[in-house]
C-alpha cells in the first residue's frame, strides 16, 4: 500500500501520516521480498525461473539498503539523529517546528523556522493569537528585510484561508488597502485599454467627416 500511495503528494511527506506508517511499509518490504521469491518458486512452473540470479539480485538489493540506511545514520549531525525517528502528530510536529526548531530550508533562527511553518495549510497553523503576536514584528522586517522575508513568502498570508483573526489589526489593514488599490488599478487599467479604441475610432470619424466636407466646401 505504501508502495501504492507514494506518487501522491499527500503521502510523499511523513509528517502527515505520522512515521510509523512509513517505518512499517520498508519493515514491510525488505522482509516479505524473500518471501515473494519463496512462493514464486514453489508455484508450479517456477523450477523455470533463474533462482541463482534472483537470489543474487535481491541479496545486493537488501545489502544496499541496509549500508545506506547505516551510512544515513552516520552522517546526521549527532544532536539531532534523535529527531530522525520520532511519534509526532502533524499538529505536534507544528507546535515543536513553531516553538524549538531553529534551523530550517529557509535560514537560521526562530523567525526563519517560523516562517517556514507557513508553507503548511492554515488549518495546521499555531493558535491564531500566537500566530497575531508573532507577525506584529512585520515592521522590522521590512526594515531588515531577511531572506526569507520574500514576495511569495508575504503572498501566502494574503491566502484567502488565513484566519482573519491571525493577522494584527495593523497588517490587515495594509493588506485590505493594497487589495483595494490593486483592484483599482486593475479596473483603471481596463478602461484604458478600451479607450485607445474608441479615440482612434473617434478620430478616423472626424477626419473622414472633415475630410467629405473639404470636398463638399473646399475654401
Amino acid at each position: 500500500l505504501g508502495s501504492v500511495a507514494a506518487p501522491f503528494p499527500f503521502a510523499r511527506f511523513p509528517g502527515y501520516l505520522g512515521p510509523s506508517l512509513y517505518c512499517a511499509s520498508v519493515c514491510y518490504q525488505t522482509i516479505a521480498s524473500p518471501l515473494m521469491l519463496l512462493v514464486a518458486f514453489s508455484m508450479e512452473g517456477g523450477s523455470g525461473l533463474p533462482q541463482v540470479e534472483l537470489w543474487a539480485l535481491l541479496g545486493v538489493a537488501t545489502v544496499v539498503l541496509l549500508v545506506g540506511a547505516s551510512l544515513m545514520g552516520c552522517y546526521m549531525v549527532p544532536e539531532y539523529r534523535k529527531t530522525f525517528y520520532q511519534h509526532k502528530s502533524l499538529k505536534t510536529l507544528i507546535k515543536w517546528t513553531w516553538e524549538e526548531r531553529k534551523v530550517c530550508t529557509l535560514g537560521d533562527g526562530m523567525d526563519a523556522s517560523r516562517a517556514d511553518v507557513f508553507d503548511f495549510a492554515a488549518w495546521v497553523w499555531p493558535p491564531n493569537d500566537q500566530v497575531r503576536t508573532w507577525l506584529e514584528g512585520w515592521e522590522r522586517w521590512e526594515r531588515e528585510q531577511p531572506a526569507w522575508f520574500t514576495e511569495k513568502w508575504k503572498a501566502r498570508l494574503r491566502h484567502p484561508s488565513v484566519p482573519p483573526e491571525a493577522l494584527p489589526p495593523a497588517l490587515k489593514r495594509k493588506f485590505d488597502t493594497a487589495n483595494e488599490n490593486k483592484e483599482r488599478y486593475r479596473r483603471a487599467s481596463s478602461s484604458l485599454i478600451r479607450s485607445p479604441s474608441l479615440a482612434v475610432s473617434d478620430g478616423d470619424a472626424g477626419g473622414r467627416s472633415a475630410g467629405t466636407s473639404a470636398k463638399v466646401a473646399p475654401k
